[in-house]
């Protein structure tokens, strides 16, 4: 029997190596048929933004990580709603092809339904 579990994305994509090496374990986790949902909240919805130029600071995008989640089937997010307007990015902003992204407003409520929780 299969448990579901959270990863919170909280921190933004490029900078250090957490963003990256998260969504890296919850596509491990998925490949392993592990049950994983996704949370971006704080800086972590920055991770989502498309037209990124990493490259510009020597790194690789993030944006084809993401794109691979459905792949491995996560096919949703849930995205806070504080932190999208906090940053003044719009649900529009941040759509990944082959994923839904269902805006949060209760984030404390989500986390506390998953029985495991990842913070990267």
């Amino acid at each position: 029997m299969s448990t579901k579990s959270l990863a919170l994305c909280r921190t933004a994509p490029y900078g250090n190596a957490l963003a990256r090496e998260g969504i890296e374990a919850v596509l491990a986790a998925a490949a392993m048929e592990q049950d994983m949902d996704l949370l971006f909240l704080g800086d972590g919805v920055f991770q989502l933004l498309d037209q990124q130029s990493p490259a510009d600071i020597g790194q690789k995008s993030l944006r084809r990580n993401l794109q691979a989640l459905p792949i491995f089937g996560i096919e949703q997010f849930f995205v806070c709603e504080k932190s999208l307007a906090e940053r003044n990015i719009t649900l529009e902003q941040i759509q990944v092809a082959g994923a839904e992204t269902k805006a949060v407003k209760d984030t404390g409520s989500l986390i506390a339904a998953y029985p495991t929780v990842l913070s990267f």
